[in-house]
């Protein structure tokens, strides 16, 4: 009898108890996710401002910077930034990709 009402109150408990503690490490887990996807954000959207910056200062954007200006600005969107860093990049990318020398090629 004692087992039967240990049984009946004990297990319940201990699930509700698992249940809890699955719960908050969830939680936890999502709030650390949110954490580093914004770290991530703020360090990629540096990256693509401190280029952007760079280039157009330069007036020039060469091929393998525009590649790595793309793939940096779609990982950006992707994470869900946007914080009018669509602009830079444009802007950025209407840059010519090599100097002229002489008003020719």
């Amino acid at each position: 009898m004692i087992l039967e009402i240990i049984l009946k109150w004990l297990i319940p408990f201990l699930l509700a108890t698992l249940i809890g503690c699955i719960s908050a490490m969830v939680k936890k887990l999502s709030q650390d996710n949110k954490a580093m996807k914004a770290g991530l954000l703020a360090i990629i959207r540096s990256q693509i401002v401190s280029k952007c910056e760079e280039y157009q200062s330069k007036k020039v954007l060469p091929e393998y910077a525009r590649y790595c200006l793309e793939d940096l600005y779609k990982q950006y969107k992707v994470l869900g930034g946007n914080h009018g860093i669509e602009v830079l990049v444009e802007q950025t990318f209407s840059l010519p990709s090599a100097k002229r020398k002489g008003g020719k090629k």
